[in-house]
């Protein structure tokens, strides 16, 4: 027989066709497979044709084809000829003779004739019901790799009463039939850290969402739809347990496109505008989120707004940045209703209004955008499309900090410091002052803080302790945060740090004095201006520069310098 109809690949063919395996499902074609394999004496072949004529229900052919098999000493058709018992298909039906047939199985060391064994055992099957004889013949299926035993006795040892207390032995089963890319199993253990089992209550919430995530992916990697998609969003946009992997993200959300998932399409889109995935043309990004966008997936609706608002393909595109958040707000999206309502507050779009901008952000706190909090204490702070409301704004900025919204800590914070400078009561002023100061470094600290917020909280800081503002006064202190904040591009702390310098260290004091100047900080000028007028350690007087340096701060509108020009 020639290499190409060797009947193991006649067989591999027919099975292409008989299951349908990356072909579509042709049981006529397969069987024109298995028959010349079967023709060969092969009893695989056998076993395969006899398989065919029980989908054809045929049941007298196929017990006939099965029983050449099963005396060619093929073990599989041990287990059809007893599910045929079972059912009575062909055969008189028969519980005893179907256990007789799964046992010759067994006899020849058939793994899944082992499970089947053990399942009759366990339900009384042609026998009667032995718990002990059914763990038995899962463990030696298990001993011999077959996941399926695995799983099976890992439920066995489950519903022991020692596995109440330590379910390590089952966990050791059911992990070796997860990693043999048993499904069941694989589900199993994510049932066991989610509930927890009663033995994991001294592990930590990390350990078993690590546990949890593990499982989940070992799912995906199984092409598993649903798992993809938690997966490949866990990468994307990363979790307390996994780091944001974009690079990974990319290779799960393509697999899901292969499912036509909405989930596929976004995050493919998204992964590219990021620049990862098998095109480079980010245009192509926007054509698969403007199809997940049609299904009326918000994030891509918000991803594509955020795309036009940013000008990540080219200029800056507001009206078209309003339009998907507008579609998304129509969803009841918080983030879009809140960004609505800050391109009306930045005056970005045609028609923008102060009173859109607050009612956009009331909806959104409404529906539960934390954001939104934050944004609606500065609105009626500043009374951007209400009245001035100081008590509702310390209320809104106090909620959104509750809600973990680090920008209300720095918000508040200023608020505070603020309202202690203006108040008669010392006791209150220095309640302010303190409350302030742990909200200004606790936002420090934040590690996502925004740069300029964290320097202007350094600031502060410094500040506070230089006049002993709620906190003990320490000039030591206070420069460590000054330099802390001008070090952070802050140009007011340079200018502090000038003056904390000047009389001892002249020349980093004048190079921070210097660059506050480019930064067109007008204390900055005016400090400049004053020392080439009068003079100053290696600076020499020039009175034009000087003039130059006080009229550039004039012009910012700094009213001493406008004083010292009127006195040259």
């Amino acid at each position: 027989m020639s290499e190409n109809v060797n009947p193991k690949r006649l067989n591999e063919l027919g099975d292409k066709f008989f299951e349908g395996i990356d072909t579509p499902k042709n049981i006529e074609l397969a069987y024109t497979y298995y028959k010349q394999a079967a023709d060969s004496g092969n009893p695989i072949g056998l076993y395969n044709v006899g398989k065919y004529f029980l989908a054809k229900e045929d049941y007298k052919k196929a017990q006939e084809f099965l029983s050449k098999s099963l005396m060619s000493g093929y073990s599989k058709a041990h287990l059809l000829l007893a599910d045929m018992s079972l059912s009575g298909k062909g055969i008189r039906k028969s519980k005893k003779r179907a256990f007789k047939y799964v046992s010759e199985g067994v006899k020849l060391g058939d793994t899944d004739a082992y499970n089947q064994l053990a399942r009759f055992y366990r339900k009384g099957i042609g026998c009667s019901k032995d718990d002990i004889k059914a763990k038995e013949h899962f463990q030696l299926s298990a001993d011999k790799g077959n996941s399926e035993g695995m799983y099976e006795l890992a439920l066995m040892m489950l519903e022991e009463p020692k596995s109440k207390r330590d379910p390590s032995d089952a966990l050791h089963w059911l992990d070796k039939a997860a990693l043999a890319g048993y499904e069941a199993a694989i589900r199993k253990l994510i049932n066991i850290y989610a509930a927890p089992h009663p033995s994991f209550k001294k592990r930590s919430r990390t350990f078993l969402a690590e546990m949890i995530f593990y499982y989940h992916e070992l799912l995906a990697r199984k092409n598993d739809k649903q798992a993809l998609e938690t997966v490949s969003l866990d990468y994307f946009e990363g979790t307390a347990v996994t780091k944001r992997n974009v690079e990974k993200a990319s290779e799960y959300f393509q697999m899901l496109l292969k499912h036509d998932s909405t989930i596929g399409h976004f995050g493919v889109g998204a992964c590219l505008i990021e620049g990862y995935g098998p095109k480079t043309d980010r245009f192509e990004a926007i054509k698969e989120l403007e199809i997940a966008a049609s299904r009326d997936y918000q994030q891509a609706m918000i991803k594509l707004a955020e795309i036009y608002k940013n000008g990540t393909l080219g200029k800056s595109d507001p009206e078209l940045a309003k339009k998907w958040y507008y579609e998304a707000a129509k969803k009841n999206d918080p983030d879009a209703l809140t960004n609505l309502g800050l391109l009306h507050y930045r005056n970005e779009i045609t028609n923008a209004s102060d009173e859109l901008a607050h009612q956009y952000m009331e909806n959104a706190m409404k529906k539960g955008g934390l954001q939104a909090l934050y944004w609606l204490g500065i609105f009626k702070e500043k009374g951007i499309g209400c009245q001035v409301n100081p008590i509702q704004a310390e209320k809104l900025f106090q909620k959104a900090i509750e809600q973990g919204v680090a920008a209300a800590k720095y918000k508040y914070a200023v608020m505070l410091f603020e309202r202690g400078l203006k108040t008669n009561s010392k006791g209150k002023a220095q309640k302010d002052f303190s409350r302030a100061k742990t909200l200004f470094l606790e936002y420090f600290l934040y590690p996502q803080h925004s740069r300029n917020n964290a320097a202007f909280s350094a600031y502060y800081l410094g500040s506070m302790y230089e006049d002993g503002l709620g906190v003990n006064q320490s000039k030591r202190t206070s420069r460590f945060w000054f330099e802390t904040a001008a070090e952070m591009g802050y140009h007011k702390a340079m200018v502090e740090m000038f003056r904390i310098l000047k009389n001892v260290e002249a020349k980093p004091a004048i190079a921070w004095l210097e660059i506050a100047a480019k930064g067109n900080e007008p204390i900055a000028l005016y400090e400049l201006g004053c020392l080439y007028l009068d003079g100053f350690d290696y600076i020499q007087k020039d009175a034009s520069k000087g003039k130059a340096y006080l009229e550039a701060a004039a012009n910012l509108g700094y009213k001493q310098a406008l004083d010292r020009l009127t006195m040259l």
